[in-house]
């Protein structure tokens, strides 16, 4: 899940995390990242300020499964073929 630090007048991404992986450092703190701009937003010159625990929001996106009618080849976990599926039931 990526970690976005938004400037709250204008809403320009100051900094995204995206992946594991992208930097040695991993993600870093509300205070690093005011301190990389020197506590001005690049796009709206606003003052920026360290947000509080209670300001700080989080979002979880829960996305749809795929349901597969076939085996995939290799088995894939034992995802279970329509045939199979059939012998079960009968």
């Amino acid at each position: 899940m990526p970690i976005k630090y938004r400037c709250k007048s204008c809403g320009f991404i100051l900094f995204e995390f995206t992946r594991v992986g992208q930097d040695y450092y991993g993600v870093p703190t509300p205070e690093e990242v005011y301190r990389i701009y020197g506590g001005i937003c690049p796009r709206c010159k606003s003052m920026l300020e360290v947000p509080l625990p209670s300001e700080i929001k989080s979002r979880i996106i829960i996305r749809g499964t795929i349901q597969f009618k076939h085996a995939i080849p290799g088995g894939m976990g034992g995802i279970p073929s329509e045939a199979a599926s059939t012998k079960l039931n009968a």
